[in-house]
C-alpha cells in the first residue's frame, strides 16, 4: 500500500503540468467563416459558429457538450488530449473527442472518423 501511494504521489507533478498544458486549448476556435460568424449559405440566416472550449464545456452555437478530460500528452510541436463528451439535452449522446494542438492550429476528431480543422484561435470580440 505504501508503495502504491508513493508511486501515485511521484506522478502528480507530471500530471499537473500536462493538465496545465490543456489550458492552451481553452478559448474560441474556428475557420475564418466561423470566427466571423458568416452565413453558411449566401443570403442565409444560419451562421457558421466557432467552437468554444473551457474546462467543463465544448459549445458550438446551440450545441453544448459536457467534457470529462483524459490525460494530456505534451509533444514537441504541441499537445494531444481527449475528452469524453456528453452532448444534447433531451437525448444525450456520448462521443470521444481527440484534440490536437500543433503550433497555432487545433484539430478536433469526433470518435476519430470525423475531423474538424485545422482551426485557428478566433480574435476576442
Amino acid at each position: 500500500m505504501r508503495y502504491f501511494i508513493i508511486t501515485l504521489l511521484s506522478t502528480l507533478p507530471a500530471t499537473a503540468s500536462a493538465n496545465e498544458a490543456r489550458v492552451a486549448l481553452y478559448g474560441t476556435w474556428g475557420t475564418d467563416a466561423q470566427c466571423e460568424r458568416k452565413p453558411i449559405q449566401e443570403g442565409g440566416t444560419v451562421l457558421a459558429e466557432p467552437f468554444k472550449i473551457n474546462a467543463r464545456w465544448l459549445i458550438q452555437g446551440w450545441h453544448a457538450c459536457s467534457l470529462k478530460w483524459g490525460p494530456t500528452d505534451i509533444r514537441e510541436n504541441g499537445i494531444f488530449t481527449g475528452a469524453h463528451a456528453q452532448c444534447g439535452e433531451d437525448s444525450v449522446r456520448g462521443y470521444f473527442i481527440g484534440m490536437t494542438l500543433s503550433g497555432e492550429q487545433l484539430t478536433l476528431r469526433w470518435d476519430f472518423p470525423i475531423s474538424k480543422g485545422p482551426l485557428k484561435r478566433c480574435p476576442q470580440s
